[in-house]
């Protein structure tokens, strides 16, 4: 049997780099909107690599609607009544990757540079930990998505392939998508030392 994810420790209030704070929750039902405001925050440039239309009213409904914790563990950082930051942990329940999960972050442009996407996905990491899963795995397009590498890179994932060319811009240009992988076990436990 799969082990479920632990979330007890929300919702809490924590500290930024630069001394704002911000809540830290699981999605909740309500929060359809919260999340299409926060997608509309962030550039178009952006939102055009992200795997689902998140201007779309009805997805971020469906979300809201069908939320399963234990399959996509949706983590919100909310200030100031607003959302500002959606980081997910999405896991396989069964076949060859139910070992494995992927998170997923998407940080408003006004909270970037603070820690807050480290601090979520450290927060997914313990959470996939404490579910007994044996690695996380990050995805990212090459020169887009260069800060989600350097979170994933700063919590200690290592480069995992690099897929030439698999992703393509608004233009028709060719960008790499690069595979980053974080082992769990005891090497997660160790580096939190």
């Amino acid at each position: 049997m799969m082990a479920v994810y632990e979330i007890k420790r929300y919702p809490r209030t924590t500290e930024l780099r630069d001394g704002s704070t911000v809540e830290l929750r699981p999605m909740m039902r309500d929060d359809a909107d919260g999340l299409h405001a926060l997608f509309q925050r962030v550039p178009e440039s952006e939102r055009f690599y992200l795997k689902e239309d998140v201007t779309d009213p009805d997805v971020l409904r469906s979300w809201a609607e069908h939320l399963d914790y234990d399959r996509a563990l949706p983590l919100l950082a909310t200030a100031n009544g607003r959302v500002v930051a959606d980081v997910v942990l999405l896991r396989q329940r069964g076949g060859s990757r139910r070992h494995a999960a992927e998170i997923r972050p998407v940080i408003d442009p006004e909270y970037r540079g603070k820690g807050l996407g480290v601090l979520m996905m450290r927060d997914l990491v313990d959470i996939a930990w404490d579910a007994e899963l044996e690695e996380v795995i990050f995805e990212t397009v090459a020169d887009i998505q260069d800060e989600a590498l350097q979170a994933a890179s700063f919590l200690g994932a290592v480069h995992a392939g690099r897929v030439e060319a698999l992703a393509r811009d608004p233009d028709g240009h060719p960008h790499d998508v690069v595979f980053m992988r974080l082992p769990l076990g005891k090497y997660w436990a160790w580096s939190q030392f």
